[in-house]
């Protein structure tokens, strides 16, 4: 089979891909609450006459091929976030607050038309193909849940995309290795002694030890990492105090590490909770910090992250699929299904044109010509790993 023969074959459907996307568009809902989404996709599948179970909100369908082989997967996110979206969209969410303004629509109905692609094939296809679709990207993470739940048991491989505004349509990217950065959230919250601002001999001051922390905690990064790996430590919010004449005894901070190596995620870790303990003794306050777990960094197995180069490639010409220089500190959780089976994420150019609105933003439009390129190269990459590519 050619990646041309396929592309022209998706092409065929993109109306139907595109009455898909909207009618997923209308319906945005958050993570673990994707009910109607759920529902709408089963209905799908069972127009193909695809296999599927669910649980909590995900759906994990099976297609058999005809022959053995590997068994490839492919995942789709299937939430939304918490934006108003524009009144002058023709197929505007009709759940008011909420918004596909990350283009998991263009996900769920790309992999939908990859999986009516490759169920055409079904008899031919030397392997099975699973199709994830995944709740929560955006908020508590569904992939982990799933994976726990024994849904990549039996995978060879696995492949995920996001659309991306930063690149015009017929464009794509990925890297080997690191992809996305980890996620974590740090919590500290600085206990110290109240008193009279007057007399500030006689208590502890907060909201100066907080002071200190935050200047210290900008060393983790620049001083205990190298320069030649991507990480960042930012602190988001700082509250404390409640008058102008006493001394602060709470100070709460709040923000987010991110780390594109696992062992340097570790050990900035490390740093942040002896810079914390060290500075608590110094200023004879007590210093209390959780580090709650994100998102574990995306890595994408190099040979795969050169299939999807490969592939792309040969569909949109090699000035059009590049490897990306360097890692997104952005969290994706489709890592946790590459810690089970080789595999790679890849992005997929949805701008009609620069500058684009981002993603995450209520003005964010990706452009629906972009649909059949993202299931073209989905295919391919199943009937590459399946040795049926041409």
């Amino acid at each position: 089979m050619n990646i041309n023969n396929l592309y022209g074959q998706a092409q065929a459907i993109t109306p139907w891909m595109s009455e898909t996307r909207r009618a997923l568009h209308r319906i945005p809902e958050t993570g673990f609450q994707e009910y109607k989404t759920q529902a709408y996709l089963a209905k799908q599948l069972d127009a193909l006459a695809i296999p599927y179970t669910t649980q909590r909100t995900w759906i994990v369908a099976e297609i058999k091929g005809g022959h053995p082989g590997p068994t490839v997967a492919l995942r789709a996110d299937m939430d939304a976030l918490h934006i108003t979206e524009p009144s002058d969209c023709p197929f505007r969410s009709g759940h008011e607050g909420w918004m596909h303004a990350c283009g998991h629509d263009f996900h769920m109905a790309i992999q939908l038309a990859a999986a009516r692609l490759l169920c055409a094939k079904k008899d031919a296809l030397r392997g099975n193909v699973r199709l994830l679709f995944q709740p929560a990207e955006e908020t508590v993470g569904g992939a982990a849940p799933m994976v726990a739940a024994g849904v990549m048991e039996g995978v060879d491989a696995v492949y995920g995309l996001h659309v991306q505004p930063y690149m015009n349509v017929g464009q794509a990217d990925t890297r080997p290795g690191c992809l996305n950065g980890s996620t974590d959230e740090v919590h500290i919250v600085v206990k110290g002694v109240s008193g009279h601002a007057a007399r500030p001999h006689l208590g502890v001051d907060a909201i100066v030890c907080a002071a200190q922390l935050i200047t210290m905690l900008q060393t983790v990064v620049s001083r205990s990492a190298s320069p030649l790996l991507p990480a960042v430590l930012s602190l988001g919010t700082i509250r404390g105090g409640e008058a102008p004449n006493v001394i602060c005894d709470r100070v709460e901070i709040h923000g987010t590490l991110r780390a594109a190596d696992p062992e340097l995620r570790a050990h900035l870790k490390t740093r942040i909770r002896a810079i914390c303990d060290g500075l608590a003794a110094a200023c004879g306050a007590t210093i209390e910090l959780e580090i709650v777990t994100g998102y574990a960094a995306l890595i994408n197995t190099p040979a795969e992250a050169e299939r999807v180069i490969r592939v792309a490639r040969s569909l949109l010409g090699d000035g059009n699929a590049a490897y990306r220089e360097a890692p997104s500190m952005g969290g994706e959780d489709f890592s946790y299904f590459l810690e089970q089976a080789p595999g790679a994420f890849w992005h997929l150019g949805c701008a009609p044109s620069q500058p684009a609105a981002p993603l995450h933003s209520r003005d964010f439009a990706p452009d629906e010509r972009c649909l059949p390129i993202g299931a073209a190269i989905q295919s391919a990459l199943v009937l590459d790993r399946m040795e049926m590519l041409d």
